[in-house]
């Protein structure tokens, strides 16, 4: 095991480590100096052998999928939800080239890439100028959607949760960094994340992991889940508002980014209508697009 120095006490899970290191070193390299169809065609092979030998992330994928399809009252046979499990890898083997490949994102290459839905909303909040709370998940391109808020001049604070791996976790904050984002540990967000809202900055919070277990709990796909209250909390405490947003990948390896109206906490007497309207925005995001829902952990398990 990793200990709090660096050190490491467990052969095995050094040897674990030291080659997940150097698996994110190689797709790093690759990615950037690929061709990206090429580079993705890597991506694509890679993830079909994890997914043959990662056999609890494939069972927890099935079980997720397998919920939100009866949720829209379709029974998916295995065959149906093995082949929708093999797309999700594969399409979170595509997110790595891309978060590997592209350091920063011009507004030149956002017009490329990228046709935003209600891009208005982003200058809404702007012109609000008290800060804002973006909100986002584990689905399509969230580190693409920051990116894209940089190139827009707006100043980007991210939380995020740091790998047991010392040197993979210092290769994913570089190329945050790289990117213009701030980047704030888990474990400090709180007073680092009122800190960047009193100076009217931008926060981005990922809604669909609850690290802590002490979450709210919220119908989502026709079961009760746990969801983090951050950021609705973050809002009623400073009045900030909610800007929620999906970038999401398209058949020509485009970018649609789904700007949803902003949330504002003026009139609310707790976080519990803001999370339920965040939930519910995510469940029909989720609901429309499965297979770019990176939840490898059965969401639903012990709610």
């Amino acid at each position: 095991m990793l200990t709090a120095s660096g050190a490491c006490g467990d052969t095995s899970g050094c040897e674990e480590m030291d080659r997940e290191y150097l698996q994110y070193l190689a797709a790093g390299v690759l990615s950037s100096a690929l061709p990206r169809p090429f580079a993705y065609w890597i991506g694509l092979r890679a993830s079909d052998v994890i997914y043959r030998r990662d056999e609890r992330g494939r069972n927890a994928v099935r079980s997720n999928l397998r919920q939100i399809l009866a949720y829209k009252g379709l029974k998916a046979g295995d065959a149906v939800l093995d082949m929708m499990a093999r797309q999700t890898f594969r399409a979170f083997g595509k997110y790595l080239v891309d978060f590997f490949r592209y350091k920063t994102l011009t507004p030149g290459r956002v017009d490329r890439m990228v046709v935003s839905e209600h891009a208005e909303y982003v200058e809404e909040v702007k012109r609000h100028d008290r800060g804002a709370i973006l909100v986002t998940a584990h689905l399509g391109n969230w580190e693409f959607g920051g990116a894209i808020l940089v190139s827009m001049g707006c100043p980007m604070n991210v939380v995020f949760l740091p790998q047991r791996n010392v040197r993979t976790d210092r290769l994913f904050r570089r190329r945050r960094e790289q990117r213009g984002f701030k980047v704030i540990p888990l474990e400090k967000a709180v007073s680092v994340c009122l800190g960047a809202l009193a100076r009217r900055e931008f926060v981005a919070l990922l809604i669909d992991r609850d690290y802590s277990r002490n979450g709210e709990r919220v119908m989502f796909c026709g079961r009760p889940a746990r969801f983090p209250r951050g950021a609705a909390t973050l809002s009623l405490r400073t009045g900030c508002p909610i800007l929620q947003g999906y970038l999401l990948r398209q058949p020509d390896e485009t970018f649609l980014m789904k700007w949803l109206t902003p949330l504002y906490p003026d009139g609310q007497k707790d976080a519990g209508a803001l999370q339920a309207v965040l939930c519910a925005n995510l469940e029909r995001e989720v609901c429309e697009h499965p297979t770019q829902w990176f939840m490898f952990e059965p969401f639903w398990e012990g709610a």
